[in-house]
């Protein structure tokens, strides 16, 4: 009986089982090499168009700075003229604010008259309360004051009155009034003068000024 030795055959037929994995290994490699490059140069050229937009951008801002001249210079000197009126408009109340509040608080102490009120929202009060306006026949010569305080806006004034509600209507007076705000009365009691020989009310009142 001949016997044939396969043994070479086989040593063959693995070896070339071995070279086609090699070469599928390394057309899957190059595939992914190819392939990254293509990214590559996609995101590569992504990253030029951007490049060149901001380029474009940078050189049309410099032409508008050419037209407009530089808009932080512009921006600082705008700053300064508005701080200046600011300045200038506050030197102009503290000169014209205070003869105007002693004016209107003339006012409101003078017969027939009363304290300057936004009319709108007056009558909107009276609507709503027709107790809250003030008195127009009040007397004014029935209350008094004997110190009076002004400092940084802030309002301190004392006195006395007939009675309390002398004191509640000059309070009412002070809180309808344009020029002041946030009055309340600190002090408000029945005490006996001593030079008059009369009760009187003693009150002290505090209250903002709008210049």
């Amino acid at each position: 009986m001949i016997r044939i030795n396969l043994l070479p055959v086989r040593q063959v037929k693995k070896v070339q089982a071995g070279q086609r994995q090699l070469l599928i290994f390394v057309l899957i490699v190059a595939a992914e090499l190819v392939g990254m490059f293509f990214v590559y140069q996609m995101k590569s050229g992504e990253v030029d168009d951007k490049r060149r937009v901001v380029g474009q951008f940078e050189t049309e801002i410099a032409q508008l700075k050419k037209v407009v001249g530089d808009f932080d210079a512009l921006k600082a000197q705008r700053d300064r003229l508005l701080a200046q009126r600011d300045v200038i408009n506050q030197l102009q109340r503290n000169r014209t604010g205070p003869v105007s509040m002693m004016r209107e608080l003339s006012d409101i102490l003078t017969a027939g008259k009363g304290p300057t009120v936004d009319q709108g929202k007056y009558e909107t009060l009276l609507r709503a309360n027709p107790n809250a306006g003030f008195n127009p026949r009040w007397n004014p010569n029935r209350l008094w004051i004997e110190a009076f305080n002004e400092k940084n806006g802030d309002v301190w004034m004392a006195g006395k009155a007939k009675d309390y509600d002398d004191v509640a209507e000059f309070n009412k007076r002070i809180a309808l009034s344009k020029f002041f705000k946030d009055a309340f009365l600190e002090r408000n009691d029945q005490i006996t003068d001593q030079g008059l020989g009369l009760k009187v009310v003693r009150f002290s009142l505090r209250c903002r000024t709008v210049y």
